[in-house]
């Protein structure tokens, strides 16, 4: 009596067990092929460009604490004009493209506090903006109540928008 399985019969054992094998490998493959559509479990950076941030300004009329998004630029320019000096020039937005995201951190004692929208990210529901807020802790900082705010372009997604706070406080020595 012989331990030697017949050919045919090992070759159909070899056979069953690649087959669900090779099934997983191309499901796999077809599910992450590159076809412009995130998967909802996937992330993806979006293009964030600042278009103003200051740290350091005089009586503006955003003087509280805020989060926006801006979908025209109607809504957009007089949001841009109440943060900025006067004489400020709003920039150009392709609304069609991009939407605009804004923060104001509102009345600060001093001119060491600051804000930063660094980043957006597209996951599988909604959009998720950055903002960083950056505060003086024990480091000097010019002696004048200002209203730090920041304007960001970012990609347009179809997509609800939330934003996502970090802050940090500097430490001088």
């Amino acid at each position: 009596m012989s331990n030697r399985i017949p050919r045919t019969r090992m070759h159909a054992v070899a056979a069953m067990v690649a087959a669900p094998v090779l099934a997983l490998l191309l499901s796999c493959a077809a599910g992450s092929a590159s076809t412009g559509e995130s998967l909802p479990h996937e992330s993806r950076a979006l293009s964030v460009v600042p278009l103003r941030c200051s740290g350091c300004t005089g009586d503006i009329a955003r003087t509280s604490r805020a989060r926006e998004l801006f979908e025209d630029a109607e809504s957009f320019r007089r949001a841009f004009l109440e943060s900025v000096p006067e004489g400020t020039e709003v920039p150009e937005v392709d609304f069609s493209r991009f939407v605009v995201v804004a923060a104001w951190m509102g009345q600060q004692a001093n001119c060491g506090s600051a804000l930063a929208i660094p980043s957006a990210r597209e996951s599988g529901t909604r959009v998720e903006v950055e903002v960083r807020t950056s505060l003086p802790g024990n480091c000097a900082a010019d002696d004048a109540i200002s209203y730090p705010f920041c304007f960001a372009r970012v990609e347009k997604v179809a997509k609800p928008y939330v934003f996502l706070e970090k802050t940090e406080t500097r430490v001088c020595e």
